[in-house]
Order: structure tokens, then sequence, then C-alpha cells
């Protein structure tokens, strides 16, 4: 099927460029950080503003690293890639963290650069302020080519429906990720009368299927299992792959372990047993790691069973954009689990139908990893327990009383790094947890927050962050942006007034070091902590400190009236004990 093309109306390459933006039919938001490349844009965005209030909006973010986490955030409730413009080098320098925790959790984007004017007065939009000599790069996209799918500098408006179109299908054919645009001012300057924009079919590649071959090998290696395990990190990105791996879980009792970037798996059927891989997977015969790109840390052989059988899904299970994997695998299998799973699904059934499987082995394996995960189940209560009276504040009851709260329209952007929430509330529901993106850029949570809460306006969001996560986000600008377009979410802040991952580093390398034995760890000192209350009351939020454990319950009740009844963000300063102390 060819491609459809209509000619519209503009007056300039800037309105060229928004009419084929609008054709892509899933963009609804250009999270914008503009600059004096941007006058064509500004002018096209007033003038659409006028002639059509159902066109793309921008939303005024001051940094680029809170812009491109809410186009982040966005995506990951809506699954529609947006938009994000920046100013040149400088705004392309500050979005490149946010543009990093993209790449790595596979979130399509469009990250929007201006381009330095390259002409000196012969063009109209040409070099015309003083920093336009020194700004210039040889290279722009090089900046940020390691971190995309695609990136081209416009050259002419003759083919920019075809560079839009072929971007949008570019970011999202799996695996999926962000591409950039450089736009010189020139050509978003050039008068136009008319152009053509690419309104259908825009269909990105067909996502990779396994080989039916390789599914019956993986169904008879975990039909002939004596103690198989199923590992996962990003399935849930998905949603409509979870219903598929429970079905695979049950059909063959098998236990499943998982890292909670996304709910990939709900916490509460009794084959959940956890997150801790080595410790189910050293006495397993078959490993399924699906859609994960590190099964354990480092990956030694010699820490499992030297006749298991491994198996590893997923789009690349190569890895081959990670310039150093070494972990193993005998079957790996290239496919999207979401559309690989109902085939293995129904592969295994008709070999359960025709008698294969031991339905004593499977009722012995059921019952037996049940009992493991009503064990896990009462560990996590009896630390909340034990937590749920310490001053300073234990993280561990702060995060009880967020999952105390949560409902069938709570989504959590967690960014709690080393203070466990995920691992301690229920969570079974697709889509209503996402975790810190695998590349670890700090800051994203807070951003996505409002990203999401755009993207779903019902929902209650809320990001969850550490002190120094909540510090990396330019906070100010991700409120501020909140209080402008009156988005309503709520911030609780794990006050530990540390680093606590450089903390945990330094001891794990060095157990009988002097920082250890001293218990002086320099560089990861965040005291004294900065009132947060006050910088989200600075842009109208509600706002309290919260320094005694019996009094989060009440202040989570009264964040969440301001955020639900009053339509006001909110933030909780929540003062958690200090790693610094223990030994």
């Amino acid at each position: 099927m060819t491609e459809k093309n209509r000619t519209v109306p503009v007056g300039s390459g800037a309105e060229a460029f928004l009419a084929q933006a609008q054709a892509l039919g899933c963009v609804r938001y250009l999270f914008a950080n503009t600059g004096t490349d941007h006058g064509p844009l500004i002018e096209a965005l007033a003038k659409a503003a006028k002639e059509d209030p159902r066109d793309i909006q921008p939303i005024v973010v001051p940094h680029e690293l809170a812009a491109v986490s809410m186009a982040h955030g966005y995506y990951n409730v809506t699954r529609n890639p947006q938009m994000v413009l920046v100013h040149t080098l400088p705004g392309t320098a500050n979005a490149l963290g946010g543009l990093i925790n993209a790449n790595s959790s596979n979130v399509p984007l469009f990250l929007l650069a201006g381009r330095t004017p390259i002409t000196e007065g012969e063009l109209r939009g040409g070099k015309s302020q003083n920093i336009h000599w020194r700004q210039e790069s040889r290279d722009q996209g090089g900046i940020v080519r390691e971190f995309v799918k695609w990136d081209y500098e416009l050259r002419t408006n003759q083919n920019l429906p075809a560079v839009v179109a072929r971007a949008y299908k570019i970011a999202m054919s799996e695996p999926r990720g962000p591409v950039y645009l450089t736009l010189p001012r020139e050509w978003l300057c050039e008068v136009m009368e008319s152009t053509q924009v690419i309104s259908e079919p825009l269909v990105p590649a067909s996502k990779p299927q396994a080989d039916p071959a390789v599914l019956e090998q993986v169904a008879e290696l975990l039909l002939g299992a004596e103690s198989p395990l199923i590992v996962t990190k990003y399935l849930g990105r998905n949603p409509e792959a979870v219903a598929h791996l429970v079905a695979l879980a049950e059909a063959l009792s098998i236990p499943v372990v998982q890292n909670l970037n996304y709910v990939n798996f709900p916490t509460d059927n009794p084959l959940y047993v956890g997150n801790q891989t080595l410790k189910y997977a050293k006495d397993a015969d078959v490993l399924f790691f699906m859609d994960i790109d590190v099964p354990w840390e480092p990956p030694r052989r010699d820490a499992i069973r030297s006749d298991v059988k491994i198996i590893h899904l997923e789009r690349d299970p190569l890895f081959t954009g990670i310039p150093g994997w070494g972990f193993p695998a005998d079957l790996p299998v290239t496919a999207c689990s979401e559309i690989a799973l109902p085939v293995l699904n129904s592969i295994i059934k008709n070999k359960l139908a025709a008698g294969g499987g031991d339905k004593g082995k499977l009722a012995e394996r059921r019952k037996r990893t049940e009992a493991e995960h009503h064990a896990l189940m009462r560990e996590i209560a009896s630390s909340i327990d034990a937590a749920k009276n310490q001053k300073p504040i234990n993280p561990l009851w702060a995060s009880k009383c967020i999952g105390d709260i949560m409902d069938d329209k709570t989504i959590i952007f967690n960014e709690t790094v080393t203070s466990k929430l995920a691992e301690v509330i229920p969570l079974n529901r697709p889509g209503s947890q996402f975790g810190t993106p695998p590349a670890g850029h700090l800051g994203w949570a807070l951003g996505a927050a409002v990203g999401a809460k755009l993207g779903a306006p019902d929902a209650t969001v809320i990001a969850a962050v550490g002190d120094g996560a909540y510090m990396f986000a330019a906070p100010t600008a991700c409120h501020f942006t909140a209080q402008k377009y009156r988005i309503p979410f709520l911030t609780v802040v794990y006050n530990n007034q540390v680093w606590n991952a450089s903390i945990a580093a330094a001891r794990g390398l060095y157990p009988d070091g002097v920082a250890r034995k001293t218990n002086n760890f320099p560089g990861t000192d965040l005291s004294p902590s900065p009132q947060f209350e006050w910088t989200a009351q600075a842009c109208g939020a509600y706002a309290e400190r919260v320094e005694e454990p019996d009094q989060i319950p009440g202040a989570l009740e009264r964040a969440l009236k301001a955020v639900k009844e009053d339509g006001r963000q909110a933030l909780l300063n929540v003062v958690c004990r200090n790693p610094m102390g223990d030994r």
C-alpha cells in the first residue's frame, strides 16, 4: 500500500513542519524549551492556535531534562510518542540525560532541536545574534547519536513530509526508541504557499515473531523441566503481555522472579517469588529469561547449575546496542513477548491436552512455589511491622503507607533508588508502576509524572523520589509546568540526606575499608537538607514536611485531597533515617 499525500496551504517551513507533525495523528503536545532558533515555530504555533485549537499544544518546560521526561511519562500511559523542542546545542546537551533514559527504556519520542543558523545574512533566518557564531558545532547530532535510533538535519523543505514520517516509523518500529531532528532556522523561515503532507498509512515495521519451530523447542524444554524459573524485567511495558505471562506460569506452575521496572506479573499471584534471581536460579534446570537485559550480577556461569538450559527471549536477545554483554544463553529467541507468548501458550496447551507434562509434578511444584510466595509475603509484612514506629522514619513504612492509599486509578513513578517501594506494596495492575529507567540517569520521575497526568487525566499520579533524584529533576521547572497547566499530581520525597547508592557501592567494594570503619563516605552527604516543601509551595503546591511515622497516613490523605478535590499539585517531604548511621 502506497502512502497517501494531500496538499495543504502553509506560509512557511515552520508551518509545513507542524502540518506534517499533526498528520501523524499521535502528537498532542510539544514540550518546549524555546530559544533564538525558534522564532518561525513560535509564529507558526501562534497562527495555528488561532485557526485550529485542536492542533498540537505547546507546553512550556523551563528545563530540557524535565521536558524529555514528560514526553517519556506521557508515552508510558498512552503508547503515543510526543515531541520535545529544545534550543540548538545547549538545549540538546541539557536534554541528553532524558534521552539516555528514553533510549534505555525503548521509549519513542521526537527530540527537535534548532540548528544554529548556517548563513551570515544571505538568507532570512541567518546568523543575527552574537551567540550564533560560537554556538555552532560541526556535528550537533554527534552529541546524541549513540542514544537515538536515527538523526537527521533538515536540508530542504521539499522532503520535509518524508523526513517527519520516516522519523515516526523508525521511532515506533521495534525496538522502539527516540529520534533526533535538527531544524535550521533558514528552512523554517522559508516562505511557502503549500506543502504535501503524508497522512496515511504511517505504519511502523511489523514486530518480530519467533520461528514456530523455536517456540516448539521452548515448549519442550519447559514441559520437561523439573525446576524451571521465569525471570523478567520489562515485559510489562506492553501491558497486554502480562496476562499471557500469567497464563504461561499458571499452565506449568513455574515460579516467576521480576525486577519491578514495570508491573510484569501480579505480586499477589502465588507463583510470584520476589526479585532475587540467583536465590532461585542456582537450583533451576531451565531458566526462561524474558524481556530482561541483566539477569543477574555479574554474569558468572558458575553461579548457576552447569547443566542448566537458558532461554532468552527479547527483541534483541544479543543486546547489540550494549558494548559489553556476556550473559550465556543456549536458546536466544528474537521476538516481542506480547506476540510470541500467545503462540507459545497455544503450543503448550496442545501438548498438555495430548498428554504431555506430568500433572503430579506440576501440582507439587505449584505447592512448593506457593509456600515460597507466602514466606516472602510474611517476610515483607514482618519487615514493615518492625519499621512502622522507627524514628527517623524507615522508608519501608513510608512505602507501606503509599501502598495503602493506592486505588485502581493510581499510577506511581518510582525513583526511590535504594529505598524499597515497588518490592513491598501490592502491584497487580499492569501500568500502575514505572521504575527508574535502566540507564539510571536520575531526575526522571518528577517530569515523567507530569507527562503521565497529561496523558491519563483521570489517574492519580504519584512521583516517589529520593531527595537526590528530586534535586536532579530540575524540580522548579517541573513544579512550574504543573502549576502553569494545572496538572495535579503528588510528589513524595524519601529524604535520607545522602547518596545512598554511592555509599552502598563503596561498602561493597571495600567492606573493610577506611570509609566503612570510620563511617566517612566523602562526596555522599546531602545535609543540611533543603526545605523541599518550600520549592513546591513557591509554585502553588500544597506541601508538608513529615518527621513522625504516625503522621504519614494523615499527610497522604491531606495531600491527595489537594490533588483530587482542589486540583493542586502536592508534595510531602518525608524525613527518613540516614543510612550513614548503619554500619
